[in-house]
């Protein structure tokens, strides 16, 4: 059972290594920073905190499963299908987690690396962070290249480590871009992923507004509460 939990749980682990791994690599060739470098290192910084932030929030914040409330008030509630694993009737856009074993409501995916399905209470986090780890890794990556072609390495083992890094988080970027575009381009036209890739035919756009306010609430949409 414990190797079952740390299974399931190694994406995650994997994740905070990598951040650990970036943020030792970065501190280690800004050894004698300057003042602009000084704030670079803060701003970097800050921007992990929000990141490490999320990942908290996504992972551990429910995203709603379907009770008695959801269907007493809807007036095709007989229509709704019954889930037959769960044996509740479901909710419009809601579907059954086989991962977490439960229904979901306006479930999006099962998010592998978190450990945790992404529906209707966490997307917000989830796309925050998404948001986040893009633009800390762009930010980190500008900073760290700045660094290395000023001050080129010139150990054995340390320059190893230092070059790997750019590809490294270059590759990450270059998978975490794509995602960030594929969820913008779901929330303008409000929909989950699940609908997009089965080609769900029901229609929820209430315009681009609407859809963001719906999906990422009526404040600023960016700011991760």
């Amino acid at each position: 059972m414990n190797f079952i939990k740390f299974w399931v749980w190694s994406p995650l682990y994997v994740m905070i290594l990598l951040i650990t791994y970036f943020d030792i690599m970065l501190i280690y060739i800004f050894r004698d920073p300057d003042t602009t470098e000084k704030v670079w290192l803060i701003v970097h910084h800050l921007l992990m905190l929000v990141v490490i932030y999320l990942i908290f929030k996504t992972s551990t914040t429910k995203p709603g499963t379907p009770t008695y409330f959801y269907t007493e008030d809807d007036p095709l509630v007989d229509l709704r299908p019954i889930c037959k694993h769960c044996f509740l009737k479901k909710p419009l856009r809601c579907h059954h987690c086989d991962s977490c074993g439960k229904c979901i409501l306006r479930m999006d995916h099962h998010e592998y690396w978190l450990n945790n399905c992404i529906g209707q209470n966490n997307y917000k986090y989830f796309f925050c962070l998404i948001f986040y780890m893009t633009v800390t890794l762009e930010f980190y990556i500008c900073i760290y290249l700045i660094k290395i072609i000023e001050s080129p390495p010139n150990g054995a083992i340390d320059t190893y480590f230092i070059i790997f890094t750019v590809p490294l988080s270059i590759s990450l970027n270059l998978l975490l871009i794509p995602t960030l575009a594929i969820h913008i381009r779901l929330i303008l036209y409000n929909q989950t992923s699940v609908e997009f890739f089965e080609k769900k035919q029901e229609h929820h756009d209430k315009g681009v507004i609407a859809n963001c306010k719906e999906l990422l609430g009526p404040g600023c949409w960016l700011i991760p509460i």
